[in-house]
Order: structure tokens, then C-alpha cells, then sequence
């Protein structure tokens, strides 16, 4: 009986760990506001991968997008990098960026902006596209999919 309970425990953590690889819907985030109405998450985890929602530079304080280009783009990448802290992550573990800007001639002063985040040099891949718009009157919105290595049990079968 006892050898059985041991057996079930063990079977029992092992499907845990497993099941731990389903996805993981990051709905909120400390400092960072999401509209309540919004269908959508902050982050989703899939397996290694953290995919970030894009991010537009509104101040969490004053719901409000700075006027200033620079500044919107550096609101922008705090508010993304609120959400990578809050899954254990930086800008290091930064593997595909999108940018979406309003006005492609904005390209130059965004890219000196976002290179000042990734200051080791490990670029991640990237595309950036001209919108024709964006919500709440955004100049730029950036999303980003991130890889970080989850431990995970290997079970090894015993030997007969």
C-alpha cells in the first residue's frame, strides 16, 4: 500500500511538471495598466517562448501617450520591460521584435532609442512596417516574443 502511495505521488508530480508546459495567460502586471475591456493578454507563456502583447508608450500614471515622439518610444520600452521583469526576463531574453510605426520617417529616432535597450548588442530579429494607424493615436507600437528555458523533469525509466 505504502510502495502504491509513493508510486501515485510520484506519477502525480511528474504530470505536474508536464502539464506546466500548457500556455499561461499573463492578464496583469504590476505598474503597468491594461484596459479591463481589452480581449487580450499582457503575455502568454508557450512552452520556453513569452510572447509580449504590443505596447503602445501611455503612462500608466496619466493614461496618456507622451506628444513627444522619443519620449512615447522610451515610455514604450519601459512599459515592455515591466512586463518582461514581471515574467523573470530582460531585454536579453529578447528573441523577435515587431515595430509598427505611423510614419516610417520616425524609423531613425526610434532605432536609437531601442538600441539604448539592448546595450550588450545581441539584437533580436526584427521587422518594422509602416500602419497607417494606430489605436488611441500612437505613433509606434512594439511587440516581442521572448525564450527563456524552462527546467524541466526528465524521467528516466527504470531498468527491469
Amino acid at each position: 500500500m505504502k510502495k502504491t502511495f509513493v508510486s501515485l505521488a510520484f506519477t502525480l508530480s511528474i504530470l505536474t511538471c508536464l502539464s506546466s508546459q500548457d500556455l499561461k495567460y499573463i492578464t496583469t502586471v504590476e505598474g503597468l495598466k491594461k484596459s479591463v475591456t481589452a480581449p487580450y493578454s499582457l503575455a502568454v507563456w508557450a512552452g520556453d517562448f513569452c510572447y509580449l502583447a504590443g505596447q503602445l508608450g501611455t503612462n500608466s500614471e496619466t493614461e496618456k501617450i507622451p506628444e513627444d515622439f522619443k519620449e512615447e518610444v522610451h515610455q514604450l520600452m519601459r512599459n515592455l520591460q515591466a512586463v518582461l521583469k514581471s515574467q523573470g526576463l530582460d531585454f536579453k531574453d529578447v528573441a523577435k521584435t515587431t515595430v509598427y510605426l505611423t510614419d516610417v520617417k520616425d524609423f531613425a529616432a526610434m532605432n536609437d532609442i531601442y538600441r539604448a535597450y539592448f546595450p550588450e548588442g545581441n539584437f533580436p530579429a526584427r521587422e518594422t512596417v509602416q500602419v497607417s494607424a494606430l489605436v488611441r493615436g500612437a505613433k509606434v507600437e512594439i511587440s516581442m516574443t521572448a525564450f527563456k528555458k524552462v527546467k524541466k523533469m526528465v524521467v528516466k525509466k527504470k531498468s527491469k
